[in-house]
């Protein structure tokens, strides 16, 4: 039992140490400030509480995609589009041009690959990457490399199709090599398990009843061609690159004080 003066003792001890951790952290000095535009942007984040469904190396929400990386992987004209009338579950924010340009500006300052890409991905880009990372890195080596059972002919769709991938919030939901939690399938099967005339209907107009939406922005015909045949790339050489994708994402180090923790809410 503790007696009044141990009971004492210890609430000011707990007082002391909350003290001196507010100190800590509202002294921590901020080597990397974020610029007058970026400054609004992440007020508008923090108004609208974004971090509830979506990350920043690895700290936020998991309904959305993680943005640690969206300045360099989600064009302007998507952004804007996302911004203004949303997208799937995410609602319509009406932002006005000023305020898209200034969480453009906040985005693209919080995008720093020294530190990590997406799904705390740390480490430099050779090494210590998080699974979604390594299957990006690993596929653009590939199709830098002619690498794979695709002819040289056909890498130029196969790098279309990467790119209409990365461009849209798939791996939000996909995962690479395996299904994922919430059900959505591995893609390097779905070339094999769709005839093309079903699937070429799935990226037109996604399974809402799965709870697959629709592509956005929308998949042309040709965006889908390119986008099947990177999906056929990745049936015919699955072993090969989901192999090299954990190798690289094997061992993976974290440098904590790397990380911007007070542009986070």
């Amino acid at each position: 039992m503790f007696t009044p003066a141990r009971k004492k003792l210890l609430l000011a001890v707990l007082v002391l140490s909350f003290g001196v951790q507010t100190g800590l952290v509202y002294t921590d000095a901020r080597s990397e400030p974020l610029s007058e535009a970026a400054r609004e942007g992440r007020a508008l984040w923090q108004a609208h509480a974004c971090q509830t469904c979506h990350q920043f190396y690895g700290q936020g929400g998991f309904l959305g995609p993680d943005l640690t990386n969206a300045a360099s992987r989600v064009d302007s004209t998507r952004l804007v589009s996302l911004f203004t009338v949303g997208s799937g579950q995410m609602p319509p924010l009406g932002f006005s041009d000023g305020e898209t340009a200034a969480m453009a500006a906040f985005l693209r300052e919080m995008d720093r690959p020294e530190i990590g890409r997406g799904e705390l991905r740390m480490g430099t880009p050779g090494e210590g990457a998080g699974a979604q990372a390594a299957f990006e890195r690993v596929i653009e080596a590939a199709v830098a490399a002619g690498e794979g059972t695709a002819a040289a002919a056909d890498l130029a769709e196969v790098a279309a199709g990467f790119s209409a991938y990365r461009t849209r919030p798939c791996s939000a939901c996909h995962f690479p090599f395996r299904d994922s939690p919430v059900g959505a399938p591995d893609l390097s099967l779905v070339a094999g398990s769709l005839a093309s005339d079903s699937l070429d209907q799935v990226l037109a107009e996604g399974r809402p009843l799965m709870g697959m939406p629709p592509p956005v922005p929308p998949l042309d015909a040709a965006d889908r061609d390119a986008l099947m045949g990177f999906l056929e790339f990745l049936a015919a050489n699955r072993e090969q690159l989901e192999a090299a994708t954990e190798a690289l994402a094997a061992d993976r180090s974290l440098d904590w004080g790397a990380l911007p923790w007070w542009e986070f809410p």
